[in-house]
């Protein structure tokens, strides 16, 4: 019987020729022991390699699928910076000599709806609400407030100054926004005139201004204080002043250094911010805007009205109604006890930091000079003094000074970045594989290539394909 070469020569097993040729590492030792000992010592350093090679991959799996991100924070030096806005606004709602006698009458009403709560638990009456009519059924807020609110005119804003020239600016500057503070008024908002931008810090730049609060003219009752409520934020970003704002006091002369802030976020799912979303009322998307546009759609689904500092064109809401109806809605929104408003952070916004210090005015010295000019003007020196006495007692329960300057030229950025990207992870798992058990990509292509043969072989049989036998020519004899 004839015997090919295959059979004369039986090749070694693709297991061992795997093992005594690839650059994975250990698996030679195995195959290669003599003892019996120490191939079992090999194959228990094998697998042990292994199993945490396997468990530190899944690991970075695992962190990887978890999205988390890292801020990188840097210092940007510019040339210049653009103004942010500045929205000012008085905590008296309405001036005591704009109001005509229908006037008090409503804010008589308003003033009774405030004090409801007294009203209630004093006398214990549950319908006392229902004996509380209004004066006037066709009483328009926004008509009300635009009339009788606090304006920005020569007679409040008493000097306005840009980059420290006199008469830079003025009222014109200053364009209208309703808040739950009523009228306010934000200058460098953009609508009024191309955005003005800083070159040097320090506070002999940028904004200044002296505003007369005119205490003589307040109405409010719900508010005790007194003085100015004033928010920097950005162009793009509705200004917020009952959460944002801070309180100037009369009498007061306050700096406010700034600082500009950028930040950019990632979207899902390594962040939160969403590149798609629009605003109805605004044209660009701001958490804040997205805010407002929520507890104005709350109010209007349980009061079918608007309330003033809520921008839309709907049915406006009634003093009751403001008073009953739209402060629960906002207030059950706030506690959760409806829908959450669904605003996430935007992708792309500037925010603005604020260092505030201040100082009283007039001094002593100052005084001292309205007292000596006032003396040398007036033919009664006891007259002029008294005058020079209560103007200076008028600017401290009047007057407020502000000064808005760049505190530098420079901004922070604020950049979220993924922790680990596609990149960091196979570079993760290649140092693992390189670390325990040697691997890299030219081992796996030795083990794609020893299955490939395994398959072949499986399907072929152990002496390969027909062709591929090497058949001996001449036979050997044998004795069976």
């Amino acid at each position: 019987m004839a015997k090919t070469v295959a059979d004369q020569f039986p090749r070694p097993s693709l297991e061992r020729e795997f093992a005594e040729s690839t650059s994975l590492h250990g698996i030679a030792k195995v195959f290669q022991a003599s003892r019996l000992l120490v191939r079992v010592f090999w194959i228990a350093i094998l697998l042990t390699c292994l199993c945490v090679c396997a468990w530190q991959i899944s690991d970075r799996f695992r962190r990887f699928l978890q999205y988390e991100t890292n801020t990188e924070i840097s210092v940007e030096y510019v040339g210049h910076l653009s103004f942010p806005a500045v929205t000012v606004c008085n905590f008296n709602r309405y001036r005591a000599g704009a109001l005509t006698q229908d006037d008090e009458d409503v804010l008589a009403y308003i003033w009774q709806l405030d004090n409801y709560d007294f009203y209630h638990d004093y006398y214990d009456d549950d319908d006392a609400i229902d004996e509380i009519d209004s004066p006037h059924p066709d009483f328009n807020y926004t008509e009300f407030t635009l009339r009788a609110g606090f304006r920005m005119d020569d007679v409040t804003l008493l000097s306005c100054q840009w980059y420290g020239e006199r008469n830079s600016c003025s009222e014109a500057n200053f364009s209208h926004v309703f808040t739950s503070h009523g009228n306010c008024w934000t200058f460098n908002s953009g609508k009024t005139g191309p955005i003005l931008t800083e070159s040097f810090p320090g506070s002999r730049n940028g904004l200044a201004m002296l505003i007369d609060i005119k205490q003589s003219e307040y109405t409010e009752t719900e508010h005790v204080d007194a003085g100015l409520k004033i928010q920097v934020h950005d162009q793009a970003t509705p200004p917020t002043v009952e959460s944002s704002g801070f309180a100037l006091s009369p009498g007061e002369h306050a700096f406010l250094a700034i600082r500009r802030q950028q930040y950019l976020n990632l979207e899902p799912p390594y962040g939160k911010c969403d590149a798609s979303r629009t605003l109805k009322r605004y044209d660009n998307y701001t958490l804040e805007g997205c805010n407002i546009e929520c507890r104005a759609k709350a109010v209007w689904e349980k009061c079918r009205c608007r309330l003033i500092e809520h921008p839309g064109d709907e049915v406006e809401c009634t003093p009751k109604e403001a008073r009953f109806c739209a402060r629960q809605a906002i207030a059950e929104l706030l506690r959760g006890d409806t829908q959450s408003c669904d605003c996430p952070v935007s992708c792309n916004y500037t925010a603005y930091t604020t260092s505030l210090s201040s100082a009283f005015i007039p001094n002593e010295k100052a005084l001292q000079i309205s007292l000596l000019f006032a003396s040398n003007i007036s033919t009664s020196s006891e007259s002029s003094v008294s005058w020079a006495k209560s103007e200076g007692e008028y600017i401290r329960k009047n007057f407020v000074a502000v000064q808005i300057f760049y505190e530098d030229i420079s901004y922070q950025k604020f950049k979220q970045t993924e922790a680990m990207t596609t990149s960091a992870l196979i570079s993760d798992i290649g140092g693992q594989l390189g670390l325990f058990l040697g691997a890299s990509c030219i081992t796996l292509a030795e083990i794609f290539s020893y299955l490939g043969r395994k398959i072949k072989r499986w399907i072929h049989g152990p002496t390969g394909r027909p062709e591929e036998q090497c058949e001996i020519t001449h036979a050997v004899e044998t004795q069976v």
